[in-house]
């Protein structure tokens, strides 16, 4: 492993917003590149569902294509979608840790902040080498995430959630605030639904986002793909497939097909890449 560089307000490296906050840290840990991008956070549950998800990968992947570094907390759920998201883009991100920056907590996503560093992202604590993941410490390692931001995209959080907490962080040091909608009626709104109501601006992509901060926005790339021969019942299954889960017994009545034909034609499907497949049988399109 890389040794940790220590930077500090003054050097010329710490964050100017950041360096600013009341109980700024002292001093940061840095693991990889801060780079000179221009940085927004997403953050939000750890337990989002395949709305939040897909609204986190759409938004991070937008505002890496357009050249700006994704800031989130390392964390499961939402964080590490948009720290993929950004990734898988091609673009830089930046994991601010609750632990020391050599303790890759969780260990579920461990790979994945390891993807980070190789992939020229950064990794920053204010915590000493070896500080493993104590719950106090995840809630003061937010104001770095909105500290380091120009904006902060709260995805899905419940009425108590972390990424509230930066929320709050982002309006002291201000830094504009987004919040993406959702069901009002699901405990996963509750939260960007409450800083609505206080004001924050509406993401429901990445060019409001951009947008707001006066970036130009990059199209999403189109891919030609070639489709593979596809039986009848398959490409009607196909044309049955949207970009959100829908049951297969509800795909198998758009396309005609009964229940057990219809899961075996999603399953070529999915073996083709051109849908995914979530837990109970649900399915969407991947193209």
């Amino acid at each position: 492993m890389e040794e940790p560089t220590t930077i500090r307000p003054g050097d010329g490296l710490y964050p100017d917003r950041l360096a600013q906050t009341p109980d700024r840290p002292a001093e940061l840990r840095l693991r990889g590149a801060l780079s000179d991008l221009r940085r927004v956070a997403v953050v939000g549950s750890r337990h989002p569902d395949a709305y939040g998800e897909e609204l986190a990968r759409s938004i991070a992947a937008g505002l890496a294509r357009a050249g700006v570094s994704v800031v989130s907390g390392g964390a499961l759920g939402i964080d590490a979608v948009a720290h993929r998201a950004a990734l898988d883009a091609g673009g830089h991100t930046v994991a601010v840790l609750g632990t020391g920056v050599d303790v890759l907590y969780p260990a579920s996503n461990r790979p994945l902040l390891e993807r980070v560093l190789a992939e020229g992202g950064a990794i920053l604590s204010e915590l000493p080498d070896g500080t493993p993941g104590f719950p106090v410490n995840f809630p003061r390692r937010n104001r770095i995430i909105s500290g380091l931001s120009e904006a902060v995209v709260v995805v899905q959080a419940a009425a108590k959630s972390g990424a509230l907490v930066t929320a709050d962080w982002a309006r002291t040091q201000g830094v504009p605030v987004f919040a993406v909608p959702g069901d009002v009626r699901e405990p996963l709104s509750a939260g960007p639904l409450a800083l609505l109501r206080r004001g924050a601006k509406v993401a429901a992509s990445a060019e409001d986002v951009l947008g707001a901060l006066g970036i130009a926005s990059t199209p999403e790339p189109h891919l030609q793909l070639a489709l593979p021969t596809l039986a009848a019942g398959e490409s009607a299954l196909l044309a049955a497939l949207a970009r959100r889960p829908r049951h297969a017994d509800e795909i198998a009545r758009q396309a005609g097909l009964a229940p057990g034909p219809a899961l075996a034609g999603l399953l070529t499907l999915e073996l083709e890449g051109l849908c995914e497949q979530r837990p109970g049988h649900y399915f969407l399109r991947r193209t």
